[in-house]
């Protein structure tokens, strides 16, 4: 098993509430993400994923997978992330419950 490239990965929940805000939330975040994209690829980002969690009946979840090189990656697209909000709730005004994890990558499997 090789060295991985990410080092550090943070995966965030956001909660919603309903099936149109999740639409409009999904579609608004990637828009958003994309136009800063530049930034945080000189930030340090090396991926983001965007899922929607499906295995909880009623709810209305978003997940979001980041992936950094590195701890100095990490802080530095802190500072982004905070534009990239204040830009969402700016442009669709939906509230959300974020909640994030933080990891260190110990295992990369690929199959």
């Amino acid at each position: 098993m090789s060295k991985p490239e990410t080092l550090l990965m943070s995966y965030i929940v956001c909660d919603l509430l309903s099936k149109s805000d999740q639409t409009v939330a999904h579609e608004a975040w990637v828009k958003i993400i994309e136009d800063m994209h530049e930034d945080f690829k000189k930030a340090g980002a090396l991926r983001q994923t965007v899922s929607q969690i499906w295995n909880r009946k009623g709810t209305f979840k978003l997940g979001f997978m980041w992936e950094y090189k590195d701890e100095k990656a990490f802080n530095a697209c802190q500072k982004l992330f905070r534009i990239a909000e204040a830009e969402f709730v700016k442009k669709t005004g939906i509230s959300w419950r974020i909640t994030p994890t933080r990891g260190i990558v110990l295992a990369d499997m690929q199959f």
